[in-house]
C-alpha cells in the first residue's frame, strides 16, 4: 500500500538545550534538545513520504553556535528538494537566522521583526562589591584573561575589548551572510538591518518576508502548493526517539558514543549549582569515557563540549581520561556555544575538532586568587578572633589578605599551570609548537571561524558532521548503518519527585547576576582556574 504524502510541521519554542533535557514529575514538560531536532531533520530529508516542513518560530532561547547547527539542517532538507514554511509569531536576530533558510517566510499582521544587529554587554560588579566590603584578590596569566574583570573593574580593558570586538564581528558577518542569502546585494543586506525594527508589513514591503498570515493559515499555503491531499505529522510524534523494538532491531550495529560537556567542569558528579545551571563533574564524564571505551559495539566517541571551563584539577583529570581512551578508540570533538578555557583544554587531545563559525572558544589562560570580606565583617560588626601555626596558615582565608610572599607564590603557581600544563598539552595535541600556542593564547578568546585559522580547530560542523567524522576514523564503511548513543546522568528518583526550588529563584534573578554568583561561587572553590572571561551573551 502506498504511503499518503505529508509535511512535517516543527515548532521550536523557548529553550533548545544541548543533551538531554532533565525534569521533575513537578515539571511542566521537558525541553527540546537539539539532536533531536537535528535526527528528525535528517530522518525527514530522506523520508520520500515527507515532502515539506512547517517550521514555527517563537522567543528562541538558543546561542548562536546551536542557532548554526540548525541552520545547516534546514539548509540540507531543502536540497533534497523540500520547501521549507516558516511562520514567526514575533521576530528577532535569532528568528530570522533560522528564518532566512527557509523557501516562505510569514508572520502574523500585528507582529514585529526586531532584525537591529547584534550587540554585546558585560556587567561589572566592583563598585558593588566595594560597597559591601569585598575585595578581589585574583591574578591572572594571559593580558586577555579577563574573567575576573566583572569584579576587579569597571569597565573593559583594552585587551578585553579588542576580543569582544573581533566576536561581535564575526557573528555579524553570519548574521550577514544569512541575511543576504534571501538575494540582497551586500549593499541592500546592511541597509535592511540598519533600518529595523520592522512592523511585519514593512518587513513585506522590504522583501524580508513573504506574506503576512496568521499561524492557522500556514496549512492551506502549504496544500495550495503541494496538495490537497497532503497532511500533517508533528515533529515529536514522527521522531518519537528510541523505544524499544527500534534498540532490538539496531542492537547489533556498530555504535558511536556522545557524551556532553556541560556548563561548568567541577570535580565530582554533574549537577546542577547554586544558580541552578548545568555542572559537568569530572567523575561522572571519566565514568562515561570509561564505559564508552570498555563497550565492545561503541567504535569511536563524539564529545559534545558547551562549556566555558572552570576548576583546573578537574579539568586535567578529564584530559588524562579522553588521552588514554582516544588511544583506544577515536574522540572527535563538537564544540557548542562556548568550548573555552577549560572547555578547550579537555578538547586538545582530541582526534579531530570540529567547530561553528560562531562557537567561541580558545582562552587559553590560568587566573586564581580569593575574595577578602574583612571589612565586610567590620560593617556588620561581627567581631572574629583566630588561633594558627604556620606563616601561611591563612592563605586561604577569607578574612585575611594575601602577603607579599603569598601573592608571589600564587603567581609563581599559575605560571607553572599555564607554561607546563595548559601550553604543553594543547602543543602536543595540536601539534604546534608551544610558541605559536601561546601566540593564540594569553587567554584570547576566538570565535571558531578563527580558531580554524590559528589551528586551534580542524574543521567548521556541527553534531551531525562530527559524528560522520568519527564513523570514518573508526573505519566504519560509509554505506553501513550505524546507531548513535547518548550518555546523560540519569537522575535519582528523590531529583525527580522534588521540584526543582531554584528554578524560580533562577527565573527572578537577571542572567549576569546568575553568571557573577556562579563565578564567585568558582572563584572562592578552586585554587587554579581555566574560565572563560565572562559570560558572553550576543543578542
Amino acid at each position: 500500500m502506498k504511503k499518503k504524502k505529508a509535511y512535517l510541521e516543527l515548532l521550536l519554542k523557548d529553550e533548545i538545550v544541548e543533551g538531554q533535557p532533565d525534569y521533575s514529575i513537578f515539571a511542566r514538560k521537558a525541553k527540546t534538545a537539539l539532536h533531536d531536532i537535528l535526527d528528525a531533520l535528517k530522518r525527514a530529508s530522506g523520508d520520500r513520504r515527507i515532502v515539506a516542513l512547517s517550521l514555527t518560530l517563537h522567543d528562541l532561547v538558543m546561542g548562536w553556535a546551536r542557532l548554526s547547527d540548525l541552520r545547516r539542517a534546514l539548509i540540507s532538507f531543502r536540497q533534497s528538494g523540500k520547501p521549507i514554511y516558516c511562520f514567526m509569531q514575533e521576530g528577532g536576530n535569532a528568528e530570522y537566522y533560522l528564518a532566512s533558510a527557509c523557501d516562505q517566510i510569514f508572520m502574523p499582521p500585528s507582529a514585529h521583526l526586531n532584525l537591529i544587529g547584534l550587540s554585546a554587554e558585560i556587567f561589572f560588579f566592583r563598585d558593588l562589591l566595594d560597597r559591601f566590603g569585598i575585595q578581589p584578590q585574583i591574578q591572572a596569566v594571559g593580558e586577555y584573561k579577563s574573567a575576573a574583570e566583572m569584579f576587579t573593574r569597571t569597565g573593559m580593558s583594552q585587551p578585553a575589548r579588542e576580543q569582544m570586538e573581533t566576536l561581535l564581528d564575526d557573528n555579524y558577518d553570519e548574521l550577514c551572510r544569512a541575511v543576504r542569502e534571501r538575494g540582497f546585494t551586500a549593499d541592500e543586506n546592511g541597509g535592511k538591518i540598519n533600518s529595523g525594527p520592522y512592523t511585519a508589513r514593512e518587513a513585506l514591503e522590504q522583501k524580508l518576508l513573504d506574506g503576512i498570515c496568521y499561524s492557522d493559515e500556514v496549512p492551506e499555503k502549504i496544500k495550495e502548493r503541494l496538495g490537497r491531499k497532503v497532511h500533517s505529522i508533528e515533529a515529536h510524534k514522527y521522531h518519537a526517539g528510541e523505544g524499544f523494538l527500534k534498540r532490538l532491531f539496531t542492537f547489533r550495529r556498530p555504535r558511536i558514543a556522545i557524551i556532553n560537556v556541560q556548563g561548568l567542569i567541577d570535580s565530582g558528579e554533574s549537577r546542577r549549582n547554586q544558580a541552578g545551571r548545568n555542572v559537568a563533574g569530572a567523575e561522572t564524564l571519566i565514568q562515561f569515557l570509561d564505559h564508552a571505551n570498555k563497550s565492545g559495539r561503541v567504535r569511536a566517541i563524539v564529545l559534545r563540549i558547551d562549556s566555558p571551563g572552570g576548576s583546573g584539577p578537574a579539568s586535567d583529570l578529564i584530559w588524562r581520561k579522553i588521552s588514554l581512551v582516544g588511544k583506544m578508540k577515536p574522540i572527535v570533538v563538537s564544540f557548542g556555544d562556548v568550548a573555552a578555557s577549560g572547555g578547550y583544554y579537555i578538547a586538545a587531545p582530541a582526534a579531530r575538532i570540529l567547530s561553528e563559525p560562531t562557537s567561541i572558544t580558545g582562552s587559553i589562560g590560568v587566573l586564581a586568587g580569593k575574595f577578602v570580606a574583612r571589612e565586610l565583617m567590620s560593617r556588620l560588626s561581627v567581631s572574629r578572633d583566630s588561633i594558627q601555626r604556620g606563616d601561611h596558615a591563612a592563605y586561604e582565608s577569607l578574612f585575611s589578605e594575601f602577603s607579599r610572599y603569598e601573592f608571589d607564590r600564587l603567581h609563581q603557581r599559575i605560571q607553572e599551570f599555564y607554561r607546563e600544563d595548559f601550553l604543553k598539552k594543547v602543543a602536543d595535541g595540536r601539534k604546534m609548537s608551544e610558541e605559536s600556542v601561546d601566540r593564540v593564547g594569553r587567554g584570547r578568546v576566538w570565535s571558531g571561524k578563527r580558531a580554524q585559522e590559528h589551528q586551534l580547530v580542524d574543521q567548521m560542523g556541527g553534531l551531525l558532521e562530527a559524528v560522520h567524522e568519527a564513523k570514518k576514523l573508526a573505519r566504519i564503511p560509509e554505506r553501513k548503518k550505524i546507531r548513535v548513543v547518548y550518555y546523560h546522568r540519569r537522575r535519582r528518583l528523590w531529583e525527580r519527585l522534588l521540584p526543582d526550588f531554584r528554578a524560580p529563584i533562577s527565573a527572578a534573578l537577571p542572567d549576569p547576576a546568575l553568571g557573577a554568583i556562579e563565578t564567585l561561587e568558582v572563584i572562592s572553590r578552586h585554587p587554579i582556574l581555566l574560565l572563560m572571561p565572562y559570560q558572553i551573551h550576543i543578542r
